[in-house]
């Protein structure tokens, strides 16, 4: 594998890699290349390579939910759109109908995205005055696998987890990284890659990186039981958290609780928002088939 890192050319391969970016100068050293470009110049595969290399395992720790989670994702409508008619509507796309890359999916492997509440979820798809939106809430339930991205730079920051007590165990598992004496090498990759997942995209090439990551963290990390749910923070809502759900999981373990159709009726910043009810719709019938309730006269057509 030949890459040019700081202005050499350097042959290494998967083990090599791993060596050189096992020092804080060499993980600068790739975090820099990356950030300064590469990650777009380079082919997926090539930054998958290097992900594959330096994400350090010590750091992700996957843990099952003490609890059900109920999670909401957003979805916006067009003003002659029919409103959703299955709960398949509402939920992840399909492997079929996935030929991009996101967040944290790629081409033929998709997944669901969720946030922790509403307003994130709004804030994720910039709901504007005016518009309507399928507001839905899915259960992902007790014992589903996580596994939490940044959370180690979190944590260095804040004292806490992403969800507090439903993961105390996550901070033994951070403090037990602290205490190493090569700690900073993983803080500093774990902050660099929080980093790239908070950083807006405007193109599909900017989702390379954390897609790339996403696929050595469902894949490559070894691991008792499948990830189900990849946590990560919010780009559009400061402090908020979402959730994105591999295509088999979601098809396994989310069940959705209820859903509503909403209008949005202002929309401060800051990811506050006011919405008027127009229907509500609970749990779908045994053909998925949504049966929505209207709240009030109107509707967004």
């Amino acid at each position: 594998m030949t890459h040019e890192v700081s202005g050499c050319l350097h042959t290494m391969d998967i083990e090599g890699l791993k060596e050189f970016v096992s020092t804080t100068e060499g993980a600068l050293n790739v975090i820099e290349q990356l950030r300064g470009g590469a990650k777009t110049r380079w082919p997926y595969d090539v930054v998958r390579t290097y992900l594959a290399a330096v994400v350090p395992k010590s750091v992700y720790q996957t843990y099952s939910i003490p609890t059900d989670l109920e999670l909401v994702r957003a979805r916006p409508l067009e003003g002659s759109e029919k409103w959703p008619s299955t709960e398949d509507d509402l939920g992840s796309r399909k492997p079929e109908d996935t030929k991009d890359y996101g967040r944290c999916h790629r081409p033929d492997h998709p997944a669901g995205y969720c946030s922790l509440y509403d307003d994130t979820a709004l804030s994720e798809i910039n709901a504007e005055p005016g518009k309507c939106y399928a507001i839905s809430t899915f259960m992902l339930p007790k014992g589903a696998i996580v596994v939490p991205v940044g959370e180690f730079d979190y944590y260095r920051r804040t004292g806490e987890t992403y969800i507090g007590h439903a993961v105390r165990k996550n901070k033994n598992a951070y403090e037990n990284v602290r205490r190493q004496e090569d700690w900073v090498v993983p803080a500093l990759i774990d902050a660099f890659l929080a980093d790239e997942f908070l950083r807006p995209a405007k193109t599909e090439t900017d989702y390379k990186l954390t897609s790339a990551f996403c696929d050595v963290l469902l894949n490559d990390l070894p691991k008792s039981r499948p990830i189900n749910a990849i946590a990560y923070p919010s780009v559009a809502f400061r402090g908020g958290l979402n959730f994105a759900i591999p295509w088999e999981s979601w098809r396994s373990k989310i069940r959705l609780e209820r859903a509503e159709i909403i209008e949005i009726t202002d929309a401060v910043g800051y990811g506050i928002f006011n919405w008027r009810q127009l229907a509500t719709c609970a749990s779908p019938g045994p053909d998925g088939a949504l049966n929505w309730r209207k709240s009030r006269g109107d509707d967004c057509g």
